[in-house]
């Protein structure tokens, strides 16, 4: 049996809802760190709850990424494709993410009762030149699932991976039985049985193996997703109270939160809807305790009062948006970067914040400290902007410095320069001069939506509401001098310039790399602060013949895309969309190149 080298291997493992391919993921991924490989996992999750099995919206699974080198994306094209069934395996080839030359593994084991599905799918994956590898469960593992109420498939399949992908099978069954150490004993070794059944079927059937060589890491290392992250930098940034509202795909934010935080003096509040989330996190930071709510796009529109009341009467407060596809209830588990507009101009009025993005997990854990650092100084909300890809991807990372954050002004400059940006200045002017906290001896403080004058009195003669605009504007103005210039990929002139945010950062680097190889005269950028934009951009973007935007949100020829329209409006600068879809999936490197490569003709 032939063993291929590769440096970089993609695959998936595709099943029905609720029948575990997402915990198989887990474990091999688990495996793959520690082999000293790297991987980048997506997950498959459906929208709905408990939807039937062999039904299209009934697909879940993983796409894994697996190398020798560190990647920062989900990447191009998949390599191997295991599917439990016909339907979830012709539902996931819509997407058109297979590489040509692709192997399909596919379990006939319904095919009995579905013969002519069953024909129309091989006819399918025969036309697009793909391997197919027909197989069924053998009778031993049958009897071992049914005696165990139909599940342990996920563990067959596992073990098939385990083959095909040469790790150790030793290895595999520790990380099993780490994973499913609450499970009776009995049962457990009845799934690890199941397991050695499917690595032995692949052993024996499967004629080919590959190989992704790993070494181990050279210092401490981690495997995590981008929630968990989150709530340890929320941790490490030391906030005290998370309140929020169950919604996808921020709630395991929340989950997180309510196993760790309590050992941390920190509070987990679950509100009774997403307004009253806000408003508590709000009135803990009145009181002088720092606080956070997360949320996604419906939770957002109901956050959007209290998000200007807290600007206008001072108070400060970070929100997490975890974006998601919309409108309305949208895609709930598909990645989107829509919310863009709603976050910077939502509020009603001339209201003002600050927005930070997250392209991946290590800026996840120290983007809490950025936002409290700037929320405390300007006593504006400030936001932290993620996606449903980000927060559910899982990637092996070089152990986070530990900072445990008392005092704002002790935050370490690594921490400054990851978001490009300077300290602010010692002082900075209010609308009310008194900013005191409840408790303090004479030091009373009106606290209102409605607009004051310095002392903090209700007024509203013109000049006073002017000068509360000028000051809340100024405390942006102060982060726009501050923001230094934006991490670059490649020559800081040239042909064309590339600009991403949030997760699409990764795509994009790799796609740079893949055009500077060929000789193409392209560059990228990308911005972790992404409201307000530093004041130097126009003096950039003169250097290059074309300036693009790549995001993850809906425009066309009449209607600007969120990023493009933000940059064109700060900057007069006839910046373009280069990518500008709202189709749930991921960006892929490629097509940045070619798109790239088309513009330039």
């Amino acid at each position: 049996m032939p063993t291929i080298q590769k440096n970089i291997s993609r695959f998936e493992l595709l099943m029905d809802a609720g029948f575990g391919a997402q915990k198989a993921g887990d474990i091999l991924i688990s495996a793959f760190a520690k082999a000293g490989k790297y991987v980048y996992i997506e997950p498959l999750i459906p929208a709905e709850i408990s939807p039937p099995p062999r039904t299209r919206p009934a697909l879940s699974g993983v796409i894994i990424r697996v190398a020798d080198f560190d990647i920062t994306n989900i990447g191009n094209d998949t390599h191997v494709m295991l599917a439990s069934h016909e339907v979830v395996l012709g539902r996931r080839l819509d997407d058109n993410e297979t590489n040509p030359e692709a192997i399909v593994l596919l379990d006939m084991g319904d095919k009995k009762d579905n013969e002519e599905s069953y024909e129309q799918l091989l006819k399918r994956v025969a036309k697009m030149g793909l391997q197919v590898i027909p197989f069924n469960i053998d009778e031993k593992a049958q009897f071992l699932i049914k005696a165990m109420s139909g599940k342990g498939t996920n563990m067959y399949y596992l073990g098939m991976l385990t083959h095909l992908y040469n790790m150790s099978k030793e290895t595999l069954i520790k990380e099993i039985r780490h994973t499913f150490k609450k499970l009776k004993e009995e049962i457990l070794v009845k799934n690890i049985q199941v397991f050695e059944f499917g690595y032995q079927f692949a052993a024996e059937h499967i004629p080919l193996s590959i190989e992704v060589p790993g070494k181990p890491h050279g210092q401490e290392q981690i495997l995590i997703d981008g929630n968990t992250s989150l709530s340890m930098g929320i941790i490490d940034a030391g906030i005290k109270l998370y309140s929020g509202y169950p919604i996808t795909p921020a709630s395991s934010i929340m989950h997180t939160l309510a196993k760790e935080f309590p050992a941390y003096g920190g509070i987990v509040h679950q509100a009774e809807d997403e307004i009253a989330a806000i408003g508590t996190a709000i009135g803990s930071y009145f009181g002088g305790v720092p606080a956070i709510t997360a949320t996604s796009g419906p939770g957002l529109s109901l956050k959007q009062e209290f998000i200007g009341y807290a600007a206008s009467a001072e108070i400060p407060v970070i929100i997490i948006d975890a974006q998601r596809s919309g409108p309305s209830t949208g895609m709930p588990t598909k990645t989107e970067q829509s919310d863009l507009p709603a976050v910077i101009f939502g509020s009603h009025g001339d209201n003002t914040k600050v927005v930070i993005s997250v392209s991946n997990v290590i800026d996840c854990f120290y983007a809490p400290t950025m936002a409290r650092y700037i929320a405390e100084k300007l006593r504006l909300p400030v936001f932290i902007m993620t996606d449903f890809l980000t927060a559910n991807s899982y990637k092996v990372i070089d152990k986070p410095q530990i900072n445990e954050i008392d005092d704002i002004n002790a935050i370490p400059d690594f921490v400054f320069e990851r978001f490009r940006i300077k300290r602010l200045p010692d002082h900075i002017e209010m609308v009310r001069n008194s900013q005191s906290i409840p408790g303090t001896e004479g030091g009373m403080r009106r606290v209102t939506g409605l607009n004051t004058d310095q002392t903090g009195s209700v007024n509203y003669f013109a000049g006073s509401n002017q000068r509360s605009h000028e000051v809340r504007n100024e405390k942006v103005h102060h982060v726009r001098r501050a923001l230094t210039v934006p991490e670059m990929f490649g020559p800081s002139e040239g042909d064309v310039l590339a600009i991403s945010w949030g997760s699409t950062r990764g795509a994009l680097e790799e796609a740079i790399i893949n055009c500077r190889k060929e000789g193409i005269k392209a560059s990228g950028m990308h911005l972790r602060i992404v409201y307000p934009l530093p004041l130097m951009f126009k003096e950039i973007f003169a250097k290059f013949k074309k300036v693009v935007t790549v995001e993850l949100a809906y425009g066309d020829s009449l209607k600007p895309a969120p990023l493009m329209m933000l940059l064109r409006s700060e900057t007069l600068v006839d910046v373009r969309s280069l990518i500008c879809r709202a189709t749930g999936r991921p960006i892929r490197p490629k097509t940045i190149k070619e798109k790239i490569q088309e513009l330039l003709r």
